[in-house]
């Protein structure tokens, strides 16, 4: 006869799964992120600058995954992502605007022995209150010139010790401790984020926001540059291109010699303007009893005004046009 004994899990362990999947449910977004030797003092920080954002959690893998699978998620694709020490985001927020907000968290703390400077690391000049003795010789491989006074050790002045990216010197610890001096940035990991059944990776939640404004904005450029060209039948491109069609009509009608009333002003002072043209050009072989104004001899240069203002209109909108159109399609 066979017995089988029956374990007992503990009610912890059963309120802690409700409890994570009561919050599944209640979330459109779940982020997962490492907190590995995270300092656990910045993971509080955290916690509070997500306030009445976001709820963060960090539990048991096989608890979460446990409560994941009553909720409803689909625990396969979460499944690779969950090892190691995990802190876990519930939002109903976007996972990119959560990611963004995140990184825009400037947490610091002491360095450890390796650690790069994120930031120049200097002594300030002063008293460090900091009592005169084996102290002093730190400061000496350091290169910070020093003074005792009243039995205090007291910099000199402001010295450098690492720049941004250099090691930081690991006799310099002890002291930046005792001087408050976090030259080190603290940035939680992401791996990824479970969003409406769609799982994102880590190195797809991180946005270069202004590059993707300059993007947008060059397409938009180019839509209206392309809409100008095809003369695209919507108001705030006929803005453009019907003010461009005007002017080259006026153009053709003039070199043509058509006579309304709005180009023959244009006609005539183009037909005069040839007229003289020729008449200084045999000027003085042949006596027509005309004499030539002395303003024909600009005209060659008008003329070749006229010619380059046809080739810019041919080249597409002016940057004030489009700068026009831009504040017209975008608001």
């Amino acid at each position: 006869m066979s017995v089988i004994e029956e374990r007992k899990i503990p009610k912890w362990k059963i309120d802690e799964v409700a409890s994570l999947e009561e919050k599944l449910k209640n979330s459109k977004t779940v982020i997962i992120a490492d907190v590995q030797g995270f300092p656990a003092d910045k993971l509080h920080e955290i916690r509070k600058k997500l306030r009445n954002i976001a709820d963060m959690k960090v539990t048991r893998n096989t608890l979460f995954l446990i409560a994941a699978k009553r909720a409803g998620l689909d625990v396969e694709k979460l499944e690779k992502y969950i090892s190691g020490t995990n802190a876990f985001i519930f939002t109903n927020e976007n996972p990119f605007s959560i990611s963004i907000l995140l990184s825009k968290f400037k947490l610091k703390r002491y360095p450890m022995p390796g650690d790069k400077a994120d930031e120049e690391v200097v002594i300030p000049a002063g008293d460090t209150g900091m009592t005169a003795g084996p102290i002093l010789s730190t400061f000496g491989k350091l290169k910070v010139q020093t003074k005792v006074q009243d039995g205090k050790v007291h910099v000199v002045k402001d010295t450098l010790i690492a720049k941004p990216g250099d090691p930081i010197p690991p006799e310099a610890a002890p002291i930046l401790q005792k001087l408050g001096i976090m030259p080190v940035y603290v940035k939680l990991k992401l791996k990824a984020a479970y969003h409406e059944n769609l799982v994102i990776p880590s190195d797809q939640l991180e946005l270069n926001v202004d590059q993707y404004r300059s993007m947008i904005a060059e397409a938009a450029r180019d839509s209206l540059a392309l809409g100008v060209e095809i003369a695209y039948p919507v108001p705030d491109v006929l803005k453009i291109t019907i003010g461009r069609a005007y002017t080259r009509a006026l153009a053709i009608a003039a070199e043509a010699g058509y006579i309304t009333p709005e180009t023959a002003q244009m006609v005539l002072t183009k037909a005069m303007s040839k007229a003289y043209a020729v008449l200084s050009a045999i000027s003085g072989k042949v006596d027509l009893g005309v004499e030539v104004p002395k303003a024909i001899q600009s005209a060659p240069q008008e003329s070749k005004k006229e010619e380059k203002k046809e080739e810019e209109e041919k080249k597409g909108p002016s940057d004030e046009e489009i700068a026009g159109g831009l504040a017209s399609l975008f608001g």
